[in-house]
């Protein structure tokens, strides 16, 4: 078995990198897009709800075994399956309270819905897969 406080360590600094993964490679995004007009910002806040939620994601796959039904599977399978059970039950919320937060005239674009939604996958896809390798190197 894992140890609880490895795990834990290892989804909060996953939350870290994949906050700022995505922070960079949209930035580059924007950028090339844009014309270099423009450059992303990534709040502190933000670092921290993504580094609360990797530790919360890692909990979550400590208390599932590891996703222990699944036998004989590559450890990055096990990873992108747990990121994909996961990525809706943390988004959905996260984009729900963004727009009912706004003002009713100003409303979320489509892109800044998309745009927090991507960040959130890359944040369980990234945590997903450093708990399976952790889990994966344990055993």
């Amino acid at each position: 078995m894992v140890d609880l406080n490895y795990l834990l360590i290892m989804g909060s600094l996953s939350g870290l990198v994949a906050v700022l993964a995505h922070s960079v490679l949209y930035s580059l995004y924007d950028l090339v897009r844009s014309g270099g007009s423009q450059i992303a910002q990534v709040s502190l806040t933000d670092a921290f709800l993504h580094l609360i939620c990797g530790t919360g994601l890692a909990l979550l796959f400590w208390l599932s075994w590891g996703l222990a039904g699944m036998v004989e599977v590559p450890w990055w399978v096990r990873g992108l399956s747990f990121a994909m059970l996961c990525w809706v039950p943390v988004s959905l919320p996260a984009v729900v309270a963004a727009w009912i937060g706004t003002a009713p005239e100003r409303g979320l674009s489509t892109k800044t819905m998309a745009l927090m939604a991507s960040r959130w996958a890359t944040t369980c896809v990234i945590a997903g897969l450093a708990c399976a390798w952790s889990w994966e190197r344990s055993m």
